[in-house]
C-alpha cells in the first residue's frame, strides 16, 4: 500500500473542499488522503477456495467479497466535532464512477477495526498502518466489503474510541449525511443507511430528522430509547401483552416509540431472527408501533445466529456497548443477511450500481 497526493490541480481541490464544506456542522481538519489499497493486485489460480468453500472448513471466518484494487478509490478525511471531538470520515467507492448509490454504515465493527492492533504491513509507515486500519470495514467485513464489492459507495465513520463518536450531536451527522451526499460521483437522491443493533437508538433517531432513500436496521436486541435491555421482560414477552410490556418497563418509552416512528419517512428494511428472544418482544413493541403510525417497513427473517460480540469492560446487560468489542459471524447466516440487504438497496434505488469485478470469479489459463 502507498500514499499518494491527489493529482488533481489545486483549483480543482480548492473547489471541491468548499463544495464539502457547505453542508456540514463537522468542521475540517485536514485535506482528503487518497491512498492504494493492497487488496488485489491480479485475480487468483485455482487453488484458491472460494468464501463458501471456505466457511464450511473454517467457521470462524465470516464471508468476504474479495475485490480488485484498481477497481475502488478509497479515500479518508479528519473532521471535527462541534464537542471538540475529532473522527474520520471514510468512504469507498468504484473507481471513475458516475451517479452511483451510497450507503452510510453505523456498525459497531468500523471503529474496532479501525483500532485494531498487530496489522502486519512490512514496509508501511505508520500513516499507512492506520489508514489502512481505518479503511478495513470497506475490505474485510462481510457488509462493507459486499455493498461495495455490488457498486455501492459505502461510507462510515470512526474515532479513537467509541466514546467520541457517541459525542456527535444531530448537527454533526446531518453535516456528514450531507457531505457523503454532495460527493460529486454520489447520486444525491440515492442514499442509504445501514445500521446494526448496537445503533439502533442512534440510526432510528436519525431516520426521524433525515431523509434516506432506505433504512436497514439489525433487529434491537434491547428497548429503543432506553439504556436498559430488561433481559426479563424480553424473555417473557410471549406470555406478556404489549401493556403489560410498557408497563413492567418504562411507560413514556411508549410515546417515544410513537414520537420518533411517526416522523421517518423513510422505507424501512428490518432484519429479523425468529429464534431470537428479542422476536416476539419488538413484535409487540417496535412492529406493533410501526403499524400504528403507518410507517413504511418490511421484515426480512433469516434464522440462525448472525453476529456474536464479546463486551469488555462494560456490563452484558446493558443496552450500550462502553467499550469497542470483538465481532464474530456466522458465515452462513450473514451471507444469507447481505445478500437481502444489496436486494433491498438494488430496488429502492432510481441509480442501477454497477457490481465491480470479483477475483473469485476468475481463474488464470
Amino acid at each position: 500500500m502507498s500514499s499518494r497526493k491527489s493529482p488533481l490541480p489545486l483549483l480543482v481541490l480548492l473547489a471541491l473542499a468548499a463544495l464539502l464544506t457547505s453542508h456540514s456542522s463537522a468542521q475540517d481538519d485536514t485535506d482528503w488522503t487518497e491512498f492504494d489499497t493492497s487488496i488485489e493486485r491480479e485475480v487468483p489460480d485455482d487453488s484458491y477456495e472460494t468464501p463458501a468453500v471456505r466457511s464450511q472448513t473454517e467457521s470462524r471466518a465470516p464471508f468476504r467479497r474479495r475485490i480488485m484494487r484498481d477497481d475502488i478509490t478509497i479515500r479518508i478525511k479528519n473532521l471535527r466535532l462541534d464537542s471538540g471531538g475529532k473522527v474520520r470520515l471514510v468512504y469507498g467507492m468504484p473507481k471513475n464512477a458516475k451517479n452511483v448509490p451510497a450507503v452510510f454504515v453505523l456498525d459497531v465493527e468500523s471503529n474496532t477495526m479501525a483500532n485494531a492492533s498487530g496489522l502486519r504491513l512490512p514496509g508501511s509507515s505508520d500513516r499507512q498502518k492506520r489508514e489502512f486500519r481505518q479503511a478495513s470495514y470497506l475490505l474485510k467485513s462481510p457488509f462493507g466489503s459486499n455493498m461495495l464489492g455490488n457498486g455501492f459507495a459505502v461510507a462510515y465513520i470512526v474515532a479513537d474510541d467509541l466514546e467520541t463518536i457517541r459525542s456527535a450531536r444531530t448537527a454533526d451527522w446531518v453535516g456528514i449525511f450531507n457531505r457523503v451526499r454532495d460527493l460529486k460521483p454520489i447520486d444525491g437522491n440515492n442514499v442509504f443507511l445501514f445500521s446494526t443493533r448496537e445503533y439502533a437508538n442512534l440510526s432510528v433517531y436519525l431516520t426521524s430528522k433525515y431523509n434516506f432513500s432506505g433504512f436497514i436496521l439489525e433487529e434491537p436486541s434491547y428497548m429503543l430509547f432506553s439504556r436498559n435491555t430488561h433481559e426479563k421482560i424480553i424473555e417473557d414477552s410471549d406470555r406478556l401483552t404489549p401493556e403489560e410490556i410498557w408497563r413492567r418497563t418504562d411507560p413514556t418509552r411508549e410515546f417515544r416509540y410513537e414520537q420518533v416512528l411517526g416522523k421517518i419517512s423513510t422505507p424501512i428494511m428490518l432484519i429479523r431472527n425468529p429464534d431470537s428472544k428479542a422476536y416476539t418482544f419488538n413484535e409487540k413493541t417496535l412492529i406493533s408501533k410501526l403499524n400504528q403510525v403507518n410507517a413504511y417497513y418490511e421484515t426480512v427473517e433469516v434464522r440462525g445466529a448472525g453476529r456474536a460480540l464479546t463486551v469488555f469492560g462494560g456490563s452484558a446487560r446493558s443496552g450500550v456497548i462502553e467499550v469497542s468489542p470483538e465481532v464474530s459471524y456466522y458465515a452462513p447466516t450473514v451471507s444469507k443477511w447481505v445478500d437481502e440487504i444489496i436486494t433491498y438497496m438494488r430496488i429502492n434505488s432510481s441509480v442501477d450500481p454497477i457490481a465491480l469485478r470479483d477475483p473469485s470469479n476468475y481463474r488464470r489459463w
